[in-house]
């Protein structure tokens, strides 16, 4: 699985993995902490790719 920069992105915005979450939900997508927190180790991946466009929404 390759390295993704979800954590670093998050850090760098300083917002908590709660508060992406709640972002994620307002864009229809429904992730709890604990998935983000997977994601964000590379432990995980994302099945759905709307999630991957979320997230560069979310990051720019």
């Amino acid at each position: 699985m390759r390295k993704n920069r979800i954590k670093e992105r998050r850090k760098a915005q300083t917002i908590t993995l709660k508060e992406l979450s709640e972002k994620l939900k307002e864009k229809g997508l429904s992730f709890n902490d604990s998935q983000l927190y997977y994601y964000e180790q590379g432990k995980r991946s994302p099945r759905n790719e709307d999630i991957w466009e979320a997230l560069a929404e979310i990051f720019d």
